[in-house]
């Protein structure tokens, strides 16, 4: 693939429409409100590579799905789908089980909602203070006139006599007690309580409906099964590539049936989307029925979000869009194409580490029998 800044020079080719508006009328494309300012009137190709000097790569993606002719823009989006499953294998995505969902009842305090505890006092520190002023008191004592200190002695006495009388304690004992209480526990707490009771019963209700929840979901939804989710991406690959290979009306009915089987992925969205773009919702009926202006492209471009969005891998989002840009750039600019994947034995897709092996055919290899005389797009 080309270096990043390489598609400046590059022209599109295989694009279905020059002009921004011409998008906009036949394919429904929507310009996006805050990105006005690079849609002035110029041409389809200028806006896009406008985006991408902006580091706006989703956008321009989106614009390119648009204006693409749809059986490029199909292998656009098969590249695409190689590309991160090729990541996958370096980094795979971690499945979470069912299960963990509220699993863990934890509560988490948030750190301003938190009331912090008052220290415990530093005992060793307190004796050491203690010693200080004793050793300082008596210093004074000896310097101190004995009559003067006699008065001052006969004073505290009287003093403490009458605290004793008002409080019923003499203030040395009152100290005493207080270090005593300080030396205590400072949050004592009752294991008995009934707040603790309250939790544990609290607890085991929602443990109940977590069980509760758990099973249902797992009742209506079929557990995974790794194997069979690979040989359905894997054939749904092949009927993509059988489409962009030849679009005929049989392979646009392989890709609706592939397609409806997988959806919600990457590779069964861009089946359907195959089948969108070749124009007809009724293959091999009396009457054409015109697919929705813009329905192809619009598959397309959610293609690429969803594998812009997909767990694991060694890319995150913008990475990826960055990426699958300059695969549009060089499939839509005509330097990645088909074509020479049909010198192959195996089609792209077939040559992706983990995937499930197909079984053997005799004869010719299928993709050599559908080797045909690619016309031009």
């Amino acid at each position: 693939m080309a270096d990043k800044l390489d598609w400046l020079n590059k022209h599109l080719v295989y694009i279905r429409y020059i002009m921004v508006k011409d998008a906009v009328v036949q394919e429904n494309y929507k310009i996006p409100p805050d990105l006005v300012d690079f849609f002035d009137g110029s041409g389809a190709e200028k806006v896009i590579f406008r985006l991408a000097g902006s580091g706006k790569y989703k956008e321009a993606c989106e614009l390119l799905a648009y204006i693409a002719h749809r059986r490029a823009g199909v292998w656009w989006g098969y590249r695409c789908i190689l590309s991160l499953l090729e990541e996958l294998q370096e980094n795979p995505a971690a499945d979470q089980d069912i299960a963990d969902i509220g699993k863990d009842f934890g509560v988490t305090v948030p750190d301003f909602a938190k009331i912090p505890l008052p220290e415990a006092p530093d005992t060793a520190q307190m004796d050491a203070i203690f010693a200080d002023v004793k050793e300082k008191t008596q210093k004074m004592r000896n310097n101190a006139d004995p009559k003067v200190q006699k008065m001052v002695e006969d004073a505290v006495g009287v003093a403490f006599q009458e605290f004793k009388k008002v409080h019923g304690i003499h203030p040395l004992d009152l100290v005493k007690q207080l270090g005593a209480r300080l030396a205590q526990d400072r949050v004592p707490i009752d294991p008995a309580s009934p707040v603790f009771a309250a939790r544990d019963d609290l607890r085991a209700k929602l443990q109940a409906v977590q069980k509760e929840t758990v099973d249902t979901i797992k009742s209506v939804i079929p557990p995974k099964v790794p194997e069979h989710e690979r040989k359905v991406r894997d054939n749904t690959l092949a009927a993509v590539y059988r489409w962009i290979v030849a679009p005929d009306e049989l392979s646009s009915k392989r890709c609706l049936d592939n397609g409806n089987e997988c959806p919600d992925t990457p590779a069964g969205l861009l089946a359907l989307s195959a089948f969108w773009a070749s124009g007809n919702l009724m293959p091999g009926g009396e009457q054409v029925i015109a697919t929705p202006p813009g329905l192809a492209a619009n598959g397309l471009s959610q293609v690429l979000l969803m594998c812009a969005l997909h767990k694991g891998g060694t890319r995150k989002l913008k990475e990826r869009y960055e990426w699958y840009f300059n695969l549009g750039v060089d499939v839509l600019s005509g330097k990645d194409n088909w074509e020479g994947s049909l010198l192959d034995v195996k089609a792209p897709h077939q040559s992706i580490p983990g995937r499930v092996p197909s079984k053997p055919k005799t004869g010719a290899s299928v993709y050599k029998r559908w080797k045909p005389k690619i016309p031009g797009i």
